[in-house]
């Protein structure tokens, strides 16, 4: 059983009890600077789940006592770099939430960590593990849809503003990198290097429409891959169907368009394609990154998403924001 670690108990909550309930992994320490989020979240895996990890407040005191094998990296997206490469010095193996942080130069600082301990970096976008998304990956592998052409996606989603006010962080171009691009957007950005490769060309637009933020409730861009595939891109979290239905339903449309064929989806479901097998899509082997991540770890080999392609997809982002400011089209 490998030694893991969670730093940040947010969302990091969910991955530690990801961890327990894995055969792969035991999890042994997590971590978070708010004392008070750490004792609730200590106290609710042993009451919830009968997880009894070890607690600390301080990142480095956890990986200096404890003797991990992996550790995964929940925190602000602007202090993933901080942490990666406290996590290298120690020899410690990583998975770290999306974006895998808000700057090319950020990641440019892990990469060479990570490189220079010889540890393994893998980056947590969970939307590789829906079985729809896997079965389109597939199916362009295998030739299905013929040479692809397009992959376009709209997210459409809704935050309210205590959404972004809650923690002081959300919406911030430092701590954040963006917002509906780089937060909720990171997802499907990863979703179009994942099928169409490295990004080229870029012409975007962003605005912030309905909060008070500094970054964007808002994006579009127009991409060209280095493959020759275009696709168009647009996120909100503005999206609402009234007061009377709560924050609304957070949807993302994905179309995926070859020579030989086509698929829609809405939230990793295929509902219309004239590919047969894609009606039936196979289980993925790991149910998360986190599973992947420790499976990597045992055998070896790099996890689902590499700092590479981690890269990639905030080079897109950056650039859709670079790309407005300018009022041009981006080369990459």
């Amino acid at each position: 059983m490998l030694k893991m670690g969670v730093v940040g108990m947010g969302i990091g909550g969910s991955h530690g009890a990801r961890i327990h309930k894995s055969d792969l992994g035991e999890l042994a320490a997590i971590c978070d600077k708010d004392g008070a989020k750490l004792k609730w979240r200590l106290e609710t895996y042993a009451r919830e789940i009968g997880c009894r990890p070890h607690g600390y407040e301080d990142f480095q005191e956890m990986l200096t006592r404890e003797d991990l094998d992996g550790v995964v990296i929940s925190t602000p997206s602007g202090t993933h770099h901080e942490l990666a490469v406290t996590a290298a010095r120690h020899g410690v193996h990583m998975l770290v939430d999306k974006p895998l942080d808000v700057t090319v130069e950020n990641i440019d600082v892990i990469d060479q960590a990570v490189s220079q301990a010889g540890v393994l970096c893998g980056v947590n976008y969970q939307m590789r593990f829906r079985p729809g998304y896997c079965a389109v990956k597939k199916a362009m592998d295998a030739g299905e849809f013929g040479r692809l052409l397009m992959v376009d996606v709209r997210l459409k989603w809704f935050r309210d503003q205590a959404y972004y006010d809650r923690g002081g962080w959300r919406g911030t171009w430092a701590m954040d990198g963006g917002g509906s691009l780089m937060n909720q957007g990171a997802h499907p950005m990863d979703l179009l290097v994942w099928f169409a490769g490295r990004p080229t060309k870029v012409r975007g637009d962003f605005g912030a429409l309905n909060h008070k933020i500094e970054t964007e409730d808002w994006a579009a861009g127009i991409i060209e891959f280095e493959s020759g595939v275009r696709s168009v891109v647009s996120t909100t979290t503005n999206v609402t169907l009234g007061e009377e239905v709560g924050k609304g339903r957070d949807r993302i449309w994905l179309e995926v368009h070859g020579t030989k064929g086509s698929a829609f989806l809405i939230d990793d479901e295929v509902v219309e394609t004239n590919i047969e097998w894609l009606t039936r899509p196979p289980r993925p082997e790991f149910d998360s990154p986190v599973e992947d991540f420790m499976a990597a770890i045992r055998d070896k080999r790099p996890p689902a998403v590499t700092v590479e392609q981690g890269r990639w997809s905030v080079q897109l982002i950056t650039a859709v924001y670079e790309s407005a400011r300018r009022n041009q089209t981006i080369t990459l």
